[in-house]
């Protein structure tokens, strides 16, 4: 009654409080994520990922893509299985019904394809299970670039200190790094230096395996002191690799340089990322992609990567 009563002597008052409310409302109205509603529902994903250097997209598919698909087919509340195979590298889409739990259906995956990992190619690397939960988007992609580093610093240092800092940001799910170049040593063997020693490839091979490794050898105990041993033979400088011995005769020792140039190099040179800024058109650059739950401000999620 008191509300019937002001709004029949004030109806100004009335008009202000029915203005406010139709405000409230359609502020409230767009601030309101796409993702709550039925129709911006998106289900759950499982993808798996190999990669494996060096094969064709047609090995790729019969030798990973086909046996990964086989094993986890089977998988309660599967949807689709979406599967890419391009050269190097296996990527598999498991979607699941929008009522499986994304946990539940990541460790039934992983639990599978844990079955047939030995059933891969040796020289592949181990598959890795990646969950998408509804919702997470690419957000925002920033440039990392200097005038000073290298792509191949740029690169481990975005790895090493970014990735995580970044990882800890309220709404962000995972961080993609773009245009990644993993340094690593390249050695280049020279063909005719490799004949005129009478060497060939597997035996350059079969050396820097056996030369360079590191091993545990046991425990040693004694009176109060228990020590670990290690066999350590790895090579941590480029110069006492060049030394590295890949054969021996009576009379000569022929070292990897000898028959080849090793230097610092990225793993894969057909890696490349671009972004155009007016003053850093010939910086070398590394992308760093925030994959973010939909709905969430990229302002909000720039003010919060300022203060890391």
């Amino acid at each position: 009654m008191y509300l019937t009563e002001v709004s029949i002597r004030r109806p100004v008052v009335s008009w202000v409080m029915s203005l406010i409310l139709i405000i409230f409302g359609i502020f409230v109205f767009w601030k309101l994520p796409v993702r709550e509603l039925p129709s911006g529902l998106q289900p759950p994903v499982v993808q798996i990922q190999v990669d494996y250097k060096s094969a064709s997209a047609p090995i790729i598919d019969q030798e990973v893509t086909q046996v990964i698909e086989d094993v986890i087919g089977g998988a309660e509340g599967i949807k689709d299985i979406d599967s890419i195979s391009e050269n190097g590298r296996s990527t598999i889409n498991v979607i699941f019904d929008t009522e499986i739990d994304l946990d539940d259906a990541a460790n039934d995956i992983r639990e599978r394809v844990a079955r047939i990992v030995d059933n891969l190619p040796t020289e592949a690397d181990a598959p890795q299970i990646l969950k998408q939960a509804a919702g997470f988007t690419t957000t925002m992609w920033l440039a990392l670039s200097s005038s000073t580093w290298s792509d191949l610093e740029l690169g481990d240092y975005a790895e090493r200190y970014l990735v995580d800092t970044f990882s800890s940001v309220k709404n962000v799910g995972r961080i993609l790094v773009g245009g990644l170049r993993e340094l690593s040593v390249r050695v280049w063997i020279d063909p005719i230096k490799l004949a005129a020693n009478n060497l060939t490839i597997q035996e350059i091979e079969q050396a820097i395996r056996s030369e360079n490794i590191s091993l545990p050898a046991g425990t040693l105990e004694a009176n109060n002191i228990d020590l670990t041993l290690n066999l350590d033979k790895s090579y941590d400088d480029i110069n006492k690799l060049k030394e590295l011995p890949v054969k021996k005769d009576k009379n000569n020792i022929v070292k990897l340089s000898d028959v080849a140039d090793i230097e610092f190099g990225p793993v894969s040179e057909k890696t490349l990322f671009k972004a155009q800024r007016k003053d850093a058109l010939n910086l070398k650059t590394v992308g760093i992609g925030i994959y973010a739950r939909s709905g969430a401000s990229t302002v909000e999620l720039s003010k919060e990567i300022k203060k890391k």
